[in-house]
């Protein structure tokens, strides 16, 4: 059996990844939602939870439609066309999508949350390892290692 505080820092990282893979199927679900309304967002963002993909959900989830107002919430720093964004976000977003965008939203906020006081917790457990990790780094590697 390791140490005490190896099983907490397994538990720990463990049920972070199991977080990490709820987060994953919340962002899937509201791609498939956006996808059911017609709107390929993923398809003019990369990353749907970045900046510009947050405020357009929020906007929708606010009763937002025209496409003109959702592209203006897009970062100057996206490279694709507005053109393209435009064709995006041509959709049709009902009452029903709207709740649906809120809640797997929410999700995703409350796991983010989660994530986060895992991540400080994780920090905090590290920290009678991180004097031997720091020796370990001084310690000259004049030839990688290789099994043999």
């Amino acid at each position: 059996m390791p140490p005490t505080a190896v099983q907490e820092l397994r538990a720990l990282t463990r049920t972070r990844k199991q977080l990490v893979r709820e987060r994953a199927s919340h962002v899937q679900r509201i791609d498939k939602t956006l996808q059911d309304a017609n709107l390929k967002l993923g398809s003019g963002l990369s990353d749907i939870m970045g900046q510009s993909g947050r405020a357009i959900l929020a906007a929708l989830v606010a009763g937002e439609t025209d496409p003109e107002q959702l592209v203006s919430l897009v970062s100057d720093r996206v490279k694709t066309p507005r053109r393209v964004l435009l064709e995006a976000l041509q959709g049709r977003v009902t009452r029903h999508h709207r709740f649906l965008l809120k809640l797997h939203l929410d999700q995703v906020a409350t796991l983010e949350a989660a994530i986060a006081q895992i991540d400080t917790e994780v920090g905090n457990s590290l920290a009678p390892f991180r004097a031997a990790a720091e020796r370990l780094t001084t310690i000259p590697a004049s030839a990688p290692w290789r099994p043999r």
